[in-house]
């Protein structure tokens, strides 16, 4: 990095994303962390409260028990069990609705191959078509095995260029079923999981440009995120859920009163987690934005942990070591929240009472899809707000859930 002028590797790994320097990254993370304070104490105070009910007198909460006081919250405080809603998204129907929501979305249709090419008999293989041409492939591959890579992620498999190369992508998930007889009932993370996968995927069908440098997925590492987050917010309206989300026994759609007790719930603790986020984004750069004498990573995450979340650090854990971001993102890890940034900017232009009507999306994917990296991701975000990129819409959701 110093060879080629700049003060540290972040600097250098910074310069060609939208943020464009170290020290707006953390200027950047600071304003998240300053904006989720007073919210991510609230939280915390809840769940401590929770604790004292079964431990009186209790003064603090471990890293270990915040998933589980965080369920008997949202039990008691919000009338909501993360397992009601599972009856709802059997894998089946969440892929059809999937598939269907993007079909409407992006004026396309999707129709399965019958003998495709792929590397499982669990795999499956699917066409995409625009007018009756075929103009995309994709192959599924969602159900965990012995062997198997155990996360969620999208590969591109070929990108697609205007000269005729046809774009490939994949998914590998491991969502429940794939087995005969089992419905494969997802939560409704999953199915975030889910839009979110997908969302990459079709940025990447769509966006076909002369050089594949700059076709699909290939633009700012800092905007990539952003499609992805932004289809995650179909999967929270109860117009489009009860097209799909079906009771895999009586076939009842899922109540939109439900649907509101699961957005309440999940909003709880939101604060929280993004603090916890932060903390990450913060270790990430601090790794990297000076020189390697001066690193001591235990002390680095014990410091960073302690000062922007109120439940400390596991000592003795070494979580950078398992911290994998730190090898693929280095100093970036801040991307995830930036893009989410963009996301929530980029929905507000989107009808809440009609999601599903056309001209939003058709221009959404003029104007940012099918782009790809072929214009700086800044430009064409203004292009498609009409003015650049803010911080509001994603303060009213941190604020109010919406």
């Amino acid at each position: 990095a110093r060879l080629l002028g700049f003060a540290s590797w972040a600097d250098y790994a910074l310069a060609d994303k939208m943020v464009g320097t170290a020290a707006s990254a953390s200027a950047f993370i600071d304003r998240v962390v300053a904006a989720s304070e007073e919210a991510a104490e609230r939280d915390y105070r809840a769940l401590l409260q929770r604790k004292r009910q079964d431990r009186p007198g209790a003064t603090g909460i471990d890293r270990w028990e915040t998933g589980y006081l965080r369920e008997l919250v949202r039990r008691s405080e919000y009338d909501f069990d993360s397992q009601q809603v599972r009856p709802y998204f059997p894998y089946e129907r969440v892929r059809a609705g999937v598939l269907d929501l993007s079909a409407r979305l992006f004026g396309v249709t999707f129709r399965r191959m019958t003998d495709p090419p792929v590397w499982h008999p669990s795999v499956e293989g699917w066409e995409m078509l625009e007018d009756g041409e075929l103009v995309g492939r994709f192959y599924l591959d969602m159900h965990p095995r012995p062997g198997k890579y155990g996360h969620a992620a999208h590969f591109r498999v070929r990108t697609g260029t205007t000269d005729g190369a046809l774009p490939e992508s994949a998914l590998v998930c491991n969502f429940p079923g794939g087995k005969p007889g089992e419905p494969g009932l997802l939560d409704h993370g999953d199915v975030e999981t889910f839009l979110h996968e997908f969302g990459h995927l079709m940025h990447s069908l769509l966006a076909r440009q002369r050089w594949s440098g700059v076709s699909g997925v290939r633009t700012e590492w800092d905007f990539v995120e952003a499609p992805s987050q932004m289809l995650e917010e179909w999967g929270w309206d109860p117009r489009v859920l009860g097209r799909f989300a079906r009771h895999h026994e009586t076939g009842e759609p899922i109540p939109a009163e439900l649907v509101g007790r699961l957005k309440r719930a999940t909003d709880f603790g939101r604060a929280l987690d993004m603090r916890t986020q932060m903390s990450y984004a913060r270790i990430s750069l601090s790794l990297y934005d000076r020189p390697p004498a001066q690193v001591n990573t235990d002390s680095i995450v014990s410091a960073v942990t302690r000062a922007y979340t109120p439940v400390p650090p596991m000592e003795g854990t070494h979580m950078q070591a398992s911290f994998t971001h730190l090898n693929g993102y280095s100093a970036f890890y801040y991307t995830y929240m930036w893009s989410l940034v963009i996301a929530k900017d980029l929905f507000s232009k989107f009808d809440r009472k009609d999601l599903l009507a056309p001209e939003p999306a058709r221009r959404y994917r003029r104007l940012i899809l099918e782009r790809g990296g072929s214009a700086p991701a800044a430009r064409m975000v203004e292009e498609f707000l009409g003015r650049p990129f803010s911080f509001d819409a994603w303060r009213s959701w941190l604020e109010t859930g919406s």
